[in-house]
């Protein structure tokens, strides 16, 4: 009951306060939207975030690493210590090495052409 009540008040004081607010003239809206729109024209644009590169890059060497360690591994627990200098190890770590540098140079170039079209369109 007493909620009912405090609720009926409410709205009496928002009937009559809504009648004493005073109404902006369609002209002076005009103009506002008009500072708006010419402040946000002039200001700088931020550059959206691209992936940093070091981040990128430290993953992709990373795995880089990892796939070596696990190739050195193998060669080391089926050949042993004459495996790993051998043409055996050398050939696929030179092959891992060479498609994640082209795995990483691509992914950088596209990133930085994403980036750079994001700041034109914006």
């Amino acid at each position: 009951m007493n909620e009912n009540n405090i609720n009926m008040q409410d709205d009496k004081l928002k009937a009559l306060l809504s009648g004493t607010k005073i109404k902006a003239s369609d002209n002076l809206k005009f103009r506002i939207m008009q500072q708006i729109n010419t402040e946000k024209a002039l200001s700088r644009k931020k550059a959206t975030q691209s992936r940093p590169v070091l981040s990128n890059m430290f993953t992709v060497f990373g795995i880089m690493y990892a796939i070596i360690a696990v190739i050195g591994f193998g060669i080391y627990s089926s050949a042993g210590m004459e495996g790993l200098s051998s043409t055996s190890f050398y050939i696929p770590v030179i092959l891992v090495s060479s498609i994640c540098a082209m795995y990483w140079t691509i992914t950088s170039i596209d990133d930085r052409r994403q980036s750079k079209k994001h700041i034109k369109e914006n």
